[in-house]
């Protein structure tokens, strides 16, 4: 019965309802989409806190004598190097945008810092930058950012 009405009034009617379907769809397209993003954020946080897990496991391997005294041992050697390391490694990362601006901002400033002082600059002296050819560019050129995607493309995938 309501089909047939629907159906004797001009197309009215059908028109107010595919209307309202399109605005439906259209607010589930956006509801997706910023459903995607947010779960690409949050990828993007878990694999950021893989990093900071890795960073924290190897300055819990420091000796008392470095922690204390900010004196190093020879098995220090091996600390430094593994932190020079895993700076590498978050740069790469952020070149291959797996890291988001707001992470990046603080691990390059945390990373100037650290590397900044002793014993990392007297390693990264010694070694030369094709050791760690990132960490030397990053200390080198502060407002270095490794990923060169446009805004648009940094926003798309949840940087």
């Amino acid at each position: 019965m309501l089909w047939l009405w629907l159906c004797e009034d001009d197309g009215m009617v059908l028109d107010i309802i595919g209307i309202v379907l399109q605005a439906a769809t259209a607010l589930a397209i956006v509801i997706g989409a910023w459903q995607l993003l947010f779960h690409s954020r949050q990828m993007h946080r878990d694999f950021e806190s893989l990093y900071v897990e890795r960073y924290w496991q190897i300055m819990d391997r420091r000796s008392n004598d470095w922690i204390l005294k900010g004196k190093t041992k020879p098995e220090d050697e091996t600390i430094i190097r593994q932190y020079l390391q895993l700076c590498e490694d978050e740069i790469d990362l952020r070149e291959l945008g797996r890291v988001s601006d707001g992470t990046w901002k603080f691990w390059a400033d945390a990373i100037r810092m650290q590397a900044g002082v002793e014993p990392y600059v007297s390693t990264l002296r010694k070694l030369g930058t094709r050791a760690y050819p990132s960490v030397s560019r990053l200390m080198r050129e502060p407002d270095w950012d490794p990923c060169v995607w446009s805004p648009a493309k940094r926003k798309i995938r949840g940087l």
